[in-house]
């Protein structure tokens, strides 16, 4: 059986929300997680990173001795990996008024609803989902959300054995990905996810 995982790697803040001499942004992401089955989905989220500035570049770390807090697919920790196709959605959230567990809770939520869908529906239900159960229900501010799905295709062809990878960068801001509006002062931050065939 084929394996892989999904690990976020670093991300940039391009350009912070609001006015940048009016404060920091203090960013988390959520990522859930949908399995090749369409049947369980996994919602996790990083710590929050204080004081970002436009320009300043911020890796995730993978945890004592290499234990995997990263892996964002198919589970925080599952450094074995899952098979393919590969399905992600990504919040960019600006800690403000609310708490970030709450966050990480309510998106599991919403996205519980379909997560019996095959993973190629599941991605194109959850923009809908980001913009009309998450934007406005949670009290922090959301900068972006994207939803990314792998195929198996392509993870044939860009992993061809155990061991190979590729990072691919991904932009979040308020006009791009699942929000076709500005929200939070048009921020623009650049995530790099690693893909790697584990087996």
């Amino acid at each position: 059986m084929t394996n892989y995982t999904v690990r976020a790697m670093i991300f940039k803040c391009v350009d912070e929300s609001g006015v940048d001499w009016t404060g920091s942004d203090e960013p988390y992401w959520v990522f859930s997680a949908l399995d090749a089955a369409g049947t369980a989905l996994k919602t996790n989220r990083s710590k929050t990173f204080g004081d970002v500035d436009t320009g300043e570049t911020k890796r995730f770390k993978s945890g004592p001795s290499g234990a995997g807090e990263n892996i964002v697919w198919p589970d925080r920790g599952v450094g074995a990996g899952a098979p393919g196709p590969i399905a992600l959605s990504i919040q960019l959230w600006d800690s403000d008024q609310g708490d970030p567990a709450k966050t990480e809770a309510t998106t599991n939520a919403v996205f519980q609803a379909a997560a019996l869908l095959p993973p190629t529906q599941w991605v194109s239900a959850v923009p809908a989902i980001v913009r009309e159960k998450l934007i406005g229900f949670i009290a922090d501010d959301m900068m972006g959300s994207r939803t990314i799905l792998l195929s198996q295709k392509r993870l044939d062809e860009r992993l061809p054995a155990k061991g190979s990878f590729f990072e691919q960068k991904f932009r979040f801001s308020g006009s791009s990905g699942d929000l076709p509006f500005d929200v939070a002062g048009g921020p623009d931050y650049d995530l790099t996810l690693q893909v790697e065939r584990t087996s």
